[in-house]
């Protein structure tokens, strides 16, 4: 069964993560932000983004299965810039 932005926006929620799905002229984006002071264990990373052309929409089959790997500590702690952005 294919995958929707309805399945990621509710892994998401189940996994306390913010979803943006944007269309914006021929492009159509779709963000997965992990919670504050945590990271997408597939990738190490704060936010995952799948770009693509329209018509066409992101890949939310992949999305979900790197969501599905979890989330854990981000290892910087309060060096990290996207937990503690410095004000500049």
């Amino acid at each position: 069964m294919v995958k929707t932005l309805k399945d990621v926006k509710a892994l998401a929620k189940k996994l306390g993560a913010n979803v943006e799905d944007d269309k914006c002229g021929n492009c159509h984006t779709c963000r997965i932000e992990a919670p504050h002071g945590k990271i997408w264990k597939c990738d190490d990373i704060h936010e995952l983004v799948d770009e693509t052309n329209r018509p066409w929409k992101p890949d939310y089959d992949d999305i979900i299965s790197r969501m599905e790997h979890g989330i854990a500590d981000c290892l910087q702690g309060k060096d990290c810039e996207w937990c503690y952005p410095t004000e500049e």
